[in-house]
Formats: structure tokens, sequence, C-alpha cells
């Protein structure tokens, strides 16, 4: 294996992981399912009569 071969394949391949852990995170953050933690997690470091909306 050439010097060349393997900096093609380390940067291909780690193109396609990054940008498959990218879409993850992106559809983990706007699945509807998780409003209810993110919420509960943003007023968490709130001071209890702050939490109102």
């Amino acid at each position: 294996m050439t010097h060349d071969l393997l900096l093609y394949l380390s940067k291909t391949v780690g193109l396609i992981w990054l940008m498959g852990f990218f879409l993850i995170v992106i559809i983990r953050t706007y699945n509807p399912s998780r409003r209810g933690a993110y919420r509960a997690a943003a007023r968490s470091i709130l001071p209890d009569g702050m939490d109102k909306e």
C-alpha cells in the first residue's frame, strides 16, 4: 500500500464517517420525541422560581 493510496482512503473514509456522524446528530437533535427531555435539560440550570413559561 503506497502513501498516496493510504492518504486517499483515509480522506474518503473520514469524510464519509464525519458526514454520517453529522446526519445522526442532526436527526437526534430535531427529533420531536426528544423535545421534552431538551426542555427539562434547559430548565434544570434555572432557579426554582424562574422555570415558568
